[in-house]
């Protein structure tokens, strides 16, 4: 594994520690009934699929080909989409309470990993931009 990519999934690790932390905290004082199992879960699931997706994206940045790089941000875009749409209806069918409570903490974490997500994809972007033009 290359430099840049360690730095990008270490970055992407330290910001969801950082989150869940934050969030976790103010779970504690305003849902105090909100299960932990679920919130520990989903933070190990946002951790594991972004630095997935963190991982795909970089690696297919290695080619030089712009239309493969933008079907690679689509299609990890479907694929958080359909691993998110799973692991709520998991939840759902399983647990049928707090519903409300897990869709909103899910939807916040959603928000802020696909900030986080977008600064990544902009340093990838940056560093090809400094790639071809070191090759000039």
């Amino acid at each position: 594994m290359n430099i840049f990519k360690t730095k990008l999934i270490i970055s992407i690790i330290a910001f969801g520690l950082i989150i869940s932390g934050c969030i976790g905290v103010g779970l504690s004082y305003f849902l105090p009934t909100f299960d932990w199992n679920w919130f520990v879960g989903l933070a190990i699931f946002y951790l594991i699929i972004e630095s997935l997706v963190v991982s795909l994206v970089e690696k297919c940045s290695q080619k030089k080909d712009k239309k493969q790089l933008v079907n690679m941000y689509m299609l990890t875009k479907v694929i958080k989409v359909i691993t998110s749409l799973i692991f709520v209806t998991v939840y759902v069918l399983t647990v049928k309470e707090n519903i409300k409570a897990f869709v909103a903490v899910f939807i916040l974490f959603y928000l802020l990993y696909l900030i986080a997500e977008t600064f990544i994809f902009m340093k990838i972007e940056k560093r090809i931009k400094e790639k071809n033009s070191s090759n000039e």
